[in-house]
């Protein structure tokens, strides 16, 4: 207790406001060499719209739904296009049209073709629309894919049904359906890339691939054909090329004019 009563107590003393004057001393570090151009102030810009990033998100919950709940249909899926022994165990165990896996890998298809599209008119083509734009854009190639690709198995079936190969033409359609499943997770995969880097080489490998399984595709439904001895090699090449090579024709003289017009 006595050394508490004989300290000093500081609040009483008076404490000085004046600071000493600080003593700059020579450093070592130097200032920048680099000289400003211009004072114009830029916006900044978001790479990416969100709803790419949910598409990504979508797409995903469904492959990991499909993987958990259709595991072995999806081997049976990926092994089809390489073997007939695969196909007919495919289609052995179940109608593939009617069925969810069918549905949820079929929707991966279209979106990450339709993003595929979106990406080669925002990085190639360049293409600009007064009305729509975005996700708004996005949307109508989605349309306009679900609509091809109706008309074009409208179409399949109804020749089927003309010249009596409702077998074949089965066959044929399932080659398809097999390959847009196939498609559509190695797009998806290629696209996170294509959408985030910004890279147009990895587009142009996109592009290379995707033509590649086109190619293969149609190899293949041209064999499924050959199965049919009433018509002649000839023919079903012609049909073939009607069916598939037309319209990406079409496409490509769509495409010329709409330069021509942006240009001019």
């Amino acid at each position: 207790m006595s050394r508490i009563n004989s300290s000093t107590d500081t609040t009483l003393t008076l404490q000085s406001t004046v600071y000493p004057k600080p003593v700059y001393v020579k450093t070592i570090f130097q200032a920048h060499l680099l000289q400003p151009t211009d004072f114009q102030i830029n916006d900044v810009h978001k790479s990416q719209p969100d709803w790419i990033l949910a598409i990504f998100v979508l797409c995903f919950i469904l492959l990991a739904w499909v993987q958990v709940f259709y595991h072995n249909r999806i081997q049976q899926i990926f092994r089809a296009p390489f073997s007939k022994r695969f196909i007919n165990q495919l289609t052995r165990d179940g109608n593939l049209f009617m069925e969810r896996v069918a549905v949820a890998l079929g929707l991966v298809y279209m979106l990450s073709f339709s993003l595929l599209l979106y990406e080669c008119n925002e990085q190639i083509l360049g293409f600009t629309f007064s009305q729509v734009s975005g996700i708004s854009l996005f949307g109508l190639i989605t349309l306009l894919n679900v609509v091809v690709l109706a008309a074009k198995v409208a179409l399949v079936q109804l020749l089927g049904v003309i010249f009596k190969t409702r077998e074949t033409t089965g066959n044929y359609l399932l080659n398809l359906l097999i390959f847009a499943l196939l498609t559509g997770p190695l797009l998806l995969i290629a696209l996170i890339f294509i959408v985030y880097l910004k890279s147009l080489l990895l587009l142009h490998i996109c592009l290379f691939i995707f033509v590649f399984l086109f190619v293969f595709r149609f190899i293949r439904g041209f064999f499924i054909g050959m199965a049919l001895t009433k018509f002649s090699y000839l023919f079903l090449f012609v049909y073939l090329c009607s069916l598939e090579i037309l319209p990406l024709l079409v496409l490509i003289k769509i495409l010329l004019n709409q330069t021509q017009t942006t240009g001019a």
